[in-house]
């Protein structure tokens, strides 16, 4: 496997502050995805914004490298590769402090991606803002920030540290492996919902398809309005447990009854 070292990311849109870039450049590339059947994003610390759209086969990137010192812009750019298992990975210097864009020295990068829609993604990112929409089945892992999926015509599943979740419209299944903390919320998901593990923070799901399954949960409420199959909660530390319009049984623990 490649390489590659972890970036700061922030998109333009997204609300950059003009004191967090001292030095920059633009990036505009395109990656043919003819015949790829996943897309690997390697990103890191940051915001990042992808977007199926329609008609085309092509990866369009667009992204702007900040940094604090000007000869870390040649250090910075991006390495991509197709195939079946193409790959968009970001290269930035390591700063004495690390992948932090508020300190003294940073290098970061802005970075938006539109690909086919319904393309399958795997995405790995250290911290910050992320949204997707209009892709396929997508893995995600993240370690800190925003997470917001919409639209996807398969299977979501996530590892995250902290930073709310947020998922809207999804067809397929929803896997939260794990969450360290923030807010989860998720509507319209077609299949079903498993949350494995969440340290803290509400979990609320609406207008599931299938089954409901919260394996453990160490604080925060549980909600879940329009199950389509059965809810259960099967470990819960602290926080109340709401259900309401489920078709199939509703299973918690008993002191929460």
């Amino acid at each position: 496997m490649k390489k590659f070292l972890l970036l700061s990311v922030c998109l333009f849109s997204f609300g950059l502050q003009a004191s967090d870039c001292e030095f920059k450049k633009n990036i505009d590339q395109t990656l043919d995805l003819s015949g790829t059947e996943e897309l690997a994003v390697l990103a890191g610390a940051g915001d990042l914004r992808i977007t199926g759209v329609t008609g085309s086969d092509l990866a369009t990137i667009k992204g702007r490298v900040c940094a604090s010192e000007e000869k870390w812009l040649d250090q910075s750019g991006l390495e991509t590769g197709g195939g079946k298992r193409a790959e968009i990975i970001v290269n930035l210097p390591d700063t004495d402090d690390g992948e932090s864009r508020s300190g003294n020295n940073y290098a970061y990068l802005d970075l938006e991606l539109e690909v086919p829609e319904g393309i399958r993604m795997d995405v790995k990112d250290s911290s910050g803002d992320f949204e997707m929409k209009r892709v396929g089945a997508a893995t995600v892992q993240d370690s800190s920030g925003d997470i917001d999926i919409a639209d996807t015509t398969g299977p979501v599943s996530i590892r995250d540290s902290s930073g709310k979740i947020e998922l809207s419209d999804i067809h397929g299944d929803v896997t939260i492996e794990s969450d360290s903390s923030g807010d989860i919320f998720g509507k319209n998901i077609v299949g079903k919902v498993l949350v494995q593990s969440d340290s803290s923070g509400d979990i609320e799901f609406r207008d599931v398809g299938e089954d409901f399954i919260v394996e453990r949960d160490s604080s925060g409420d549980i909600t879940a309005k329009g199950v389509g199959g059965n809810f259960q909660v099967l470990n819960d530390g602290s926080g109340e447990i709401r259900a309401s319009n489920v078709e199939g049984k509703v299973e918690i623990p008993a002191d929460k009854s």
